[in-house]
C-alpha cells in the first residue's frame, strides 16, 4: 500500500507531518491528471503538486485552510517524509 506523510514547514517554523488519505490522493490525481505515482517518480516534478497535495492532505484532515493561494503564502516548504517507518 502506498502511504505518504508529507512535513509543511510554516514561515514561522512550525514543522506539522501531514498523512494523505486517499480523499486527498484521488482529488490531487483529478487536479494533475496523472496518478500520484508518476507525479513524483520523475525528474520533472513540478513543486506546485507538492505543495497541492499538502494542501489536500491538510483539508482532509479536518483543518480549517485558506483557499490554495494564499495557503502557499505561509508556508516555507514542503518534503516527503523519508521515516522508513511511514
Amino acid at each position: 500500500m502506498l502511504r505518504i506523510v508529507l512535513i509543511v514547514e510554516r514561515r514561522d517554523g512550525e514543522k506539522t507531518e501531514l498523512p494523505v488519505f486517499p480523499p486527498a490522493i484521488i482529488a490531487f490525481e483529478r487536479y494533475a491528471k496523472m496518478g500520484i505515482s508518476t507525479a513524483f517518480s520523475t525528474t520533472d516534478t513540478k513543486m506546485e503538486h507538492l505543495y497541492y497535495l499538502a494542501w489536500l492532505a491538510e483539508r482532509d484532515g479536518g483543518n480549517a485552510v485558506k483557499p490554495f493561494d494564499e495557503w502557499t503564502k505561509t508556508v516555507a516548504d514542503v518534503e516527503i517524509s523519508n521515516d522508513p517507518k511511514v
